[in-house]
């Protein structure tokens, strides 16, 4: 009996001294508080109809800029990769085309119709919109089908992929731009010439520029994916509408005089074209041409519809694009 009641008290007293030992072990401070923070559910992201005439998701557009950033500088690098001259064609493209245009409009006769400009800066006020707007109609245009692996793979705002054509237009114009600035500065002396004040309202034809790119793009990715016939149209609309559009010749051509001493001016007519108010306002601004503002005021509306439209027509078949792509 002796030995049972001392066995019970080691056994005890062994007892509390393991308990002393376990309450004084110490306790990570990091452990104790994940234990204690409270419990934070993971972000879920839910795709769904979004409501509205359009029905375009702009809060997502926005927090997801970076994604377009990075599409820009993955089309400007893709179209230029292996290339010899690289990145230096979007300078060679225009200088040619200049040279090419101002020797046609000297044989042609084009060049008399412009007073007191240098023909080769005429040409080129010209010639650095339309590019611009040459790009979004051919890139822009094919854009969903260059892409059809990341249309049916990924989820991704899908207006980032022609509007990344669209950027990548801008590297090139700015490009241009750099170029057109040096052949001013040459020819102001070589032959004194001197841009007009007008030139400060080129900010504001910029973003009629772009506004009319956009919506061409937006309405043309979504129709060639639709319609697969639009692939062998859209490089003709572009080769057509530097004829149309009155981009390497002078709009005076279309005032005819007449022998009896009356004029007929059919410059009017070209308020039709959404793009001609565009590119006869890039030269009024640079060399002081008198601005036509029938032509100006129809772009400005008819772009307007055009980015509307575009717009509305993309985000009504996009749910499609995955399918047909």
């Amino acid at each position: 009996m002796f030995y049972v009641l001392a066995g019970c008290a080691v056994y005890d007293g062994w007892l509390s001294m393991s308990q002393i030992s376990m309450s004084a072990t110490p306790v990570n401070p990091t452990v104790a508080t994940a234990a204690a923070a409270p419990y934070v559910p993971s972000v879920e992201t839910v795709i769904q109809p979004k409501k509205g005439w359009i029905g375009i998701d702009w809060q997502e557009l926005f927090t997801r800029r970076e994604l377009l950033f990075f599409m820009i500088w993955r089309d400007v690098k893709v179209k230029y990769k292996q290339a010899i001259f690289g990145s230096a064609w979007s300078v060679v493209v225009p200088l040619v085309s200049v040279m090419i245009y101002s020797i046609v409009g000297h044989f042609a006769g084009f060049a008399r119709g412009v007073q007191g400009v240098p023909y080769e800066i005429y040409i080129y006020a010209g010639l650095l919109p339309w590019l611009f707007l040459q790009q979004a109609i051919n890139g822009g245009g094919m854009s969903l089908v260059n892409n059809q692996a990341m249309l049916s793979k990924i989820y991704l705002p899908r207006l980032y992929i022609p509007t990344s054509m669209i950027g990548s237009a801008c590297v090139d114009m700015f490009m241009s731009c750099l170029v057109f600035t040096g052949m001013l500065i040459f020819f102001y002396f070589y032959k004194g010439f001197v841009p007009s004040w007008q030139i400060v309202f080129l900010p504001f034809l910029f973003a009629l520029l772009m506004l009319a790119a956009l919506g061409t793009s937006y309405l043309l990715s979504a129709l060639t994916v639709m319609f697969r016939d639009l692939r062998f149209i859209i490089p003709f609309i572009t080769q057509l509408g530097i004829w149309l559009t009155a981009v390497v010749y002078p709009q005076t051509i279309y005032v005819i005089k007449h022998a009896d001493g009356t004029v007929s001016d059919y410059r009017n007519w070209l308020a039709l074209n959404p793009f001609a108010g565009i590119i006869q306002g890039f030269r009024a601004c640079i060399i002081g041409q008198e601005v036509q503002w029938l032509q100006l005021a129809s772009s400005i509306v008819l772009c307007s519809v055009l980015f509307v439209v575009g717009l509305f027509y993309f985000k009504r078949v996009e749910r499609r694009f995955a399918d047909i792509a």
